[in-house]
This record gives structure tokens, sequence and C-alpha cells, in this order.
């Protein structure tokens, strides 16, 4: 009998001992228990009038890969009018940034939330607010070994150019915020970016329209953040490659899925009645390893009168195992739409939502069980 203090005292460090290594670190992401499937929509519109109510410029259709696809939350992030969406299950946040208002309003700011895990709803965080975010369009955030980055880019107006604004830590700010760096963009027009990876260096990717349209890459623009308030020009940091597509019209967002092996990028013809496409590149990596310009043609093209593409802004790729769809915004229809990830040619989208407001920019999370959160 005088061992059983011995064991009851055993029993309860072998208990904590197992209850603490349990515990996640606090920068260590959680893990999905079941399969997530959301898509994030920032719509453009701004409420004007003030004695109306607000626009919600946030729709979530979870299990956006099953039959019902319809929105099951929706929110007003605050922000005057929305554009670019992200979000990261890393940071766990989703970053959106400001359409710039119309006509008196003015917004320089990019709002950032936290994510409910289990519902996905959104909630007020922080916000990143400074004079130089007068067009953003892209948002690529990027952690690794306790530094936290996100990268913002910009249109330019008039005589200044389009740059890359990076802000680091970025859930900690609650208003005015000094960028740490700026690389200047010479004659590239950006829209969406996303990391490649989140390897430690990995590349940035950007669609880019204008005198060059297609898909830029940056190589070492993780290291190039050392340097506190640095402005790297256009000349000093160029893009290591430019993947150009002609003949395609105006390049607007893009989607990358490594698992895939698949890159999708939204453009259009405009005229008197545009034409929208979904390019899509197979074998992606093998693109996306260039170290010199080059001009790359699609494996396959989603468009005609079947698809209902008049003028798509954004699209997003499902990145997980044995995943089937792709989603578009289309900012003329008004619609959502989902093709399978197989599709081509002149086909009806598999689903499509309908909307009042214009929904110029999609992020997808999508996770396996098991998988970061």
């Amino acid at each position: 009998m005088k061992s059983l203090p011995l064991y009851i005292t055993l029993l309860f460090f072998a208990i904590v001992t197992c209850l603490t290594s349990c515990v996640r670190e606090d920068d260590e992401p959680a893990l999905a228990k079941i399969s997530v499937s959301r898509l994030y929509i920032s719509f453009s519109e701004f409420q004007l009038d003030e004695s109306r109510p607000p626009y919600n410029n946030i729709d979530i259709i979870d299990r956006a890969d099953t039959l019902t696809f319809e929105p099951a939350l929706s929110y007003n992030s605050g922000i005057k009018g929305g554009a670019g969406i992200s979000f990261s299950p890393i940071a766990k946040f989703i970053f959106q940034s400001s359409a710039n208002g119309a006509g008196s309003v003015n917004d320089t700011s990019i709002q950032i939330m936290s994510v409910n895990a289990e519902t996905g709803a959104p909630a007020y965080k922080g916000l990143i607010s400074n004079g130089l975010l007068t067009n953003v369009k892209g948002l690529a955030y990027h952690y690794n070994k306790g530094s936290e980055n996100l990268y913002v880019s910009n249109i330019g107006i008039g005589s200044n150019p389009s740059h890359i604004y990076l802000f680091q830590k970025p859930g900690n700010f609650r208003g005015k915020a000094k960028r740490s760096q700026e690389i200047a963009l010479g004659t590239l027009t950006p829209w969406t970016m996303a990391f490649k990876s989140t390897e430690d260096n990995a590349d940035l990717l950007m669609s880019v329209t204008g005198e060059k349209r297609g898909i830029a890459i940056f190589r070492d623009i993780l290291r190039k953040n050392l340097p506190a308030d640095s402005v790297l020009t256009a000349t000093q940091f160029p893009p290591k490659a430019v993947l150009t597509i002609a003949n395609q019209g105006e390049v607007r967002g893009f989607s990358y899925s490594a698992r895939q092996d698949l890159l999708a990028v939204a453009c259009y013809t405009a005229g008197t009645a545009n034409v929208g496409r979904i390019l899509l590149f197979e074998n992606a990596s093998s693109l996306l390893s260039a170290t010199g310009d080059r001009a790359i043609e699609p494996t396959r093209i989603i468009t005609g009168s079947a698809t209902g593409l008049v003028r798509p802004l954004d699209v997003a790729i499902d990145n997980r195992d044995g995943a089937k769809y792709l989603y578009v915004a289309d900012g003329d229809t008004k619609i959502v739409s989902r093709f399978l990830i197989t599709d081509k040619d002149n086909i009806a989208p598999n689903k499509i939502k309908q909307y009042t407001l214009t929904p110029v920019a999609l992020s997808l999370d999508a996770r396996g069980p098991g998988e970061d959160f």
C-alpha cells in the first residue's frame, strides 16, 4: 500500500506531461479537423448614402465544393468598397483592400479580420492605413521563422509608378501604418499576387497588365526586406522573369496550385461586347521556374457563350488532393461561377451564384483534414 501514493504521483505527472505536450505554440498554426472549402468574395460597391444600411462587401460560400453553392455568411468589413482579398491560413487573417471609393470618398486602407475556425466568420482585427495605398489590387502574406510580411501591389496614378509595398507584422496595426519597404514596378501594372509556396524564400508571383501582360516572377524578395524603410527602383530589383501572354486581352487575377500543377489566369478582350476567358496552363511548375522573359501558351481555354464569362476579374483553384473545381468572379455579369478543373472550350459552369453587387476578387480557403489552419 505504501506504493499507492507514488503510483498516484507518477500518474499525475504523466497526465500533466501529456496535456502540456499537446498544447501548440502561439505561432504554430492549428490543424483543420475536417475538410474545409470556404470561398471569400470581395465586392467593389460602397453605400454612399449614410441614411441607408451599408453594403456587405464580403460573402463567404462555405462548403463551396458541395451541391449547395450559396453564401453562408455576409459581412461588412467597414472598408469603402472592397478590392483585393486574401485569406492566410497561417496568419488566420483575411486581408481586404479598399476600392478607394468614388468621388469625394477616399479610403487608403487595408482591413484585417480574424477568422472563426469553425464557421469562417470574419471579425475586426486591425487596420493598415497609409496614403500610398491609392489603388491596391494584390495582397500576399508570407510567414517564416517568426517573420511576418504582407506584400501589397498598388497601381500608380499619373506619373507615379506602380509599387509593391511591404508591411511587416501586419496584424499589429490599428490605423496609420508605416511601410517597411517599397519596390517600384516601372512599366509593369500589377494585379493580384501570391507566393508560390510557404518556403522561406518562395517566389512572389504577380499578374501584370499594360505594356507587358502575363505573370511576373520575383525571386529573393523575402531577402530584400532586411534594410528598414528601403526603397528599390525598378532597375534595382526587376522581376527575374515575365511570362508574357499574347492575344488574350487584358490580364487580371490568377491562381496557382502546386498540387494540381496548374496555373489559371483570368483575362478578357475589351470591345463593344467583352469576351472573357480563363486560361489554363498545365505543368505550370516548369513555366514558373523560368529565369528570363518568355511567351507562354495556355494548354486549355474556357471561353464562349455557354461559359457566361464576359469580364472575369479573378480565379481561384482548389489546391487540395483530389480537388475538382475552380472558381471565377465576373465583373460584368456579377456572377461567381464554379467550373471543373478539367473543363475547356465553350462549356457551362458547374454552378453559378448571381449577385446584385460586383464581385471583383476571390480567396479560397481549401484544406483537407489535418492540414494547417
